[in-house]
């Protein structure tokens, strides 16, 4: 499945005007059209914009980059790139965004801290959960455990002197280096990393403030994870207070709905229902037929007697039963009554 990922000024990671990433698509953008001339530089290979981008505010943009290696943009100059929007093809390996906010992910059991780090006031608004967890002091240091194919970190830094290092699953770590901003420090992205595989994997953040001076505050983190469930896969779930960004229609979820369940229910109680009405039917028909009189002309075809036999109900007492007669004619000749004489059994 495919994500994009915007990572705007001031983030360190674009401060510089160069950005490492794994991903088939990248796209640099300005706030407004510009004419100042640039250059633009991927993988080595240059662009040259000499009249700059009048009509457009997008400065530039590739497609069709393989996924399973690491590219390097870089523009010159850096002060006219606003934002740089980058495609992910993670194909199988996530289909869903999982978000914890900065409260959530220090209650994590997989998220270990070191150094100092406190519930401060941040520095700007729009916080996930209005809270910040910040961090002032030298060599504070955090790592958060995860499963997932990628992972985006937001948070908010303040001036030059917030030095910081990035590393993932222990490998060499990456030095950021904050613009120096005045005004708002809005959230931006700290970190990013994706192509990693399924997991588990490890970040870490390290503090590494100049001359004594350094404030980094942490507000969220995005998972990239597979949340549906193949024949083969075991079903993954989230832990309480996760909220999930949900996949491309159609994508199950594993499992049966409440919704579902309730159907199921209610369809098994209505067949039982119309079972019983049936059942129901059926006895007060049968009762209905046997309480019916009925004729039954009987030929004997050896003698030419024919014999009209009334009948009653089971319901008639035994007196009027043993009163039935019996008409027998012969070659149109009267016969006569026989009144039985036999009682019937006595019945229980």
């Amino acid at each position: 499945m495919k994500f994009n990922v915007t990572i705007t000024s001031p983030s360190p990671l674009i401060a510089a005007g160069s950005l490492l990433f794994n991903g088939t698509a990248v796209w640099l953008q300005s706030n407004t059209p510009t004419t100042t001339s640039y250059a633009v530089n991927l993988d080595s290979t240059p662009f040259d914009y000499a009249d700059g981008q009048p009509s457009s505010n997008l400065l530039f943009h590739a497609t069709t980059l393989s996924q399973d290696m690491e590219h390097n943009v870089l523009i010159q100059p850096a002060s006219i790139l606003e934002r740089v929007v980058i495609e992910m093809d993670l194909g199988d390996q996530a289909d869903a965004i999982m978000s914890l906010d900065d409260s959530m992910l220090f209650q994590e059991d997989d998220f270990t801290t070191k150094g100092q780090w406190n519930t401060d006031e941040c520095l700007g608004s729009g916080r996930a959960a209005g809270t910040c967890h910040v961090s002032e002091g030298t060599g504070s240091e955090f790592s958060y455990k995860f499963e997932g194919d990628a992972i985006t970190l937001w948070g908010a830094v303040e001036g030059v002197n917030s030095l910081y290092t990035v590393s993932i699953d222990g490998l060499e770590p990456t030095s950021y280096s904050p613009p120096n901003v005045t005004s708002s420090r809005p959230v931006v992205v700290l970190a990013h990393a994706s192509n990693l595989g399924a997991g588990p994997h490890t970040l870490t953040l390290t503090s590494q403030p100049k001359d004594g001076r350094s404030r980094i505050e942490i507000d969220s983190v995005q998972l990239y994870a597979k949340m549906t469930s193949g024949p083969s896969d075991s079903p993954s779930g989230s832990s309480p207070g996760h909220s999930t960004t949900p996949s491309a229609a159609g994508a199950s979820s594993g499992g049966l709905s409440k919704t579902a369940k309730i159907a199921i229910i209610g369809g098994v109680v209505c067949g039982i229902i119309l079972l019983g009405a049936l059942l129901a039917f059926f006895l007060l028909m049968r009762k209905r037929n046997v309480q019916k009189p009925s004729t039954f002309t009987g030929g004997l075809a050896a003698s030419g007697i024919r014999v009209d036999i009334k009948t009653h109900s089971r319901d008639d007492d035994e007196d009027t039963l043993a009163g039935s007669v019996v008409d027998m004619k012969k070659d149109g000749m009267e016969l006569g009554p026989l009144e039985s004489q036999t009682r019937l059994p006595t019945r229980f």
